[in-house]
């Protein structure tokens, strides 16, 4: 895909890994809306290709969850991380 086509994509879009640190710290919320967490790190495959996204979940208890990039999509403007 041409960058020019990139550019016009809308904020929400999957998680431009070359920027995956600044994705350390999002809030992270689940389909219909609702806050489960934050994410902690994104892990990388040898090509440098995002793999999983490492969220803390701050239900009733506080656990850590690994949650496959393809199912996330990010706002940058808003620093949040949506499950789709």
């Amino acid at each position: 895909m041409p960058d020019a086509a990139l550019d016009k994509r809308s904020h929400a879009s999957t998680v431009r890994w070359a920027d995956a640190k600044r994705c350390a710290g999002y809030a992270v919320y689940d389909p219909v809306g609702l806050k489960i967490g934050s994410a902690e790190e994104v892990f990388v495959n040898r090509d440098g290709e995002p793999v999983y996204v490492r969220v803390n979940i701050d239900l009733l208890f506080s656990r850590t969850v690994l949650i496959p990039v393809q199912f996330v999509e990010t706002d940058e403007e808003k620093e949040t991380i949506i499950l789709k």
